[in-house]
């Protein structure tokens, strides 16, 4: 499916502060073009040791992209709100061609934040699983690193912040990665969103996620974007909730950002129920 935006851009006066409104949607199909059948299930330990992604003073990720030209056109396909995002850096674990490890950096209330994306473009269900930690300018763990998820959907990216306790260089070591056996079922999920302010004028995102399958949305993700998509703020929701369509609020504890807030990223990785 084609990925369609509708922005409905307005002012809302709250403390003297002016911000626009926008609403959006979301679409996630299956886009993988990775035959996982021909992979191995479980892979050896992966690290991407000796790649120094983040200047000391920079709070956004230089580019880079350690993508073959193949892996770069099916992510600048995916029909999800990945490409919103200014990646700091893009790769694949070693055999793993059909796993794409995304980074970004930023600050929220001058503490150091990595975001770390991990996108599915193999052409079935993967249960990821993997430990590492972020790396500081020194070489020393600034930050723990842990992903456990059961089934994430071709053509889906899951996310997760993580807190750094000192200045992150966007490397990160990976003491182990792999693909386990896969026991649950992921489901194509649309989402929407509406970017808002409370009473008290902090800012929240009003989002709803839908399927034609019975699911549990888990974890949803949203991102406040500047306009260049670099991170201004990140929050999340966790909904045990199951149904075909799910609606809540994320909730951010800010009214006034540094950047203008111009757009927001949605993530998220529904799996069928029972």
């Amino acid at each position: 499916m084609k990925r369609v935006y509708s922005k409905v851009m307005g002012v809302i006066c709250m403390a003297a502060a002016v911000f626009s409104v926008a609403t959006g949607s979301v679409n996630v199909s299956a886009a993988g073009l990775y035959n996982l059948t021909s992979q191995a299930k479980v892979q050896p330990a992966a690290s991407t040791s000796g790649k120094t992604l983040l200047s000391t003073e920079k709070t956004t990720l230089s580019k880079n992209s350690y993508l073959t030209s193949e892996q770069e056109s099916i992510m600048n396909k995916l029909d999800t709100d990945y490409n919103k995002v200014n990646w700091g850096v893009q790769y694949s674990p070693k055999d793993m061609e059909g796993i794409v490890i995304s980074v970004a950096s930023y600050k929220h209330s001058d503490s150091p934040y990595l975001l770390i994306g991990i996108t599915n473009i193999y052409d079935e269900d993967v249960t990821f699983s993997a430990k590492g930690y972020a790396k500081g300018k020194s070489g020393q763990e600034v930050a723990d690193i842990s992903f456990y998820e059961t089934a994430i959907r071709p053509g889906n990216t899951i996310v997760q912040s993580v807190y750094c306790d000192n200045t992150p260089t966007g490397e990160i070591h990976w003491d182990s990665i792999e693909l386990p056996n896969v026991y649950e079922t992921s489901t194509y999920w649309e989402g929407d969103w509406y970017l808002s302010t409370d009473s008290d004028g902090y800012y929240k995102v009003d989002y709803t996620v839908k399927s034609d399958d019975y699911m549990m949305p888990g974890y949803v993700t949203a991102l406040l974007l500047d306009s260049t998509g670099n991170i201004i703020d990140a929050g999340y929701d966790y909904s045990t909730d199951k149904g075909y369509t799910l609606s809540d609020r994320i909730q951010f504890y800010e009214k006034d950002y540094n950047r203008k807030v111009v757009d927001v990223a949605m993530f998220s990785n529904p799996l069928i129920q029972d």
